[in-house]
């Protein structure tokens, strides 16, 4: 197994990006949804760009914290609109077509290279 990586940084006042890779334990997951909710403060009707770097499914110490910490989460979410994830990974895709299917008003969509995925975001940025 890998070492966990997760980095988040605004790049607009409603805008994030966020790469991941290795697989999330309890410790790495902590420290990720804390980092994020310091970087979403203030964002409303935003946007991430996250990238899939080799990043493996979490563990079950780290899905306990994403279940310890559903109602943050659900917060965070509240204030995006859409994540366009860059993963050839199938499960992450499939996980991402169902999150979007059960959140209303929050769209993922999936691709294979991030040019794609930024042109998606910009292009519903510029709509809205």
């Amino acid at each position: 197994m890998s070492e966990a990586h997760f980095h988040v940084e605004k790049t607009g006042a409603n805008s994030l990006r966020a790469t991941i890779s290795g697989a999330m334990d309890a410790i790495t997951m902590e420290a990720a949804l804390t980092t994020l909710s310091s970087e979403m403060a203030g964002m409303a009707h935003g946007d991430m760009l996250m990238i899939d770097q080799g990043a493996s499914w979490p563990t079950i110490g780290a899905i306990g914290v994403e279940l310890r910490h559903w109602p943050q989460m659900m917060a965070m979410l509240h204030q995006l609109d859409r994540t366009a994830f860059v993963t050839h990974n199938p499960m992450f895709r499939a996980a991402a077509t169902m999150e979007s299917a059960f959140l209303p008003g929050f769209e993922i969509r999936c691709f294979n290279d991030e040019a794609s995925a930024q042109a998606w975001l910009t292009e519903a940025r510029d709509a809205a």
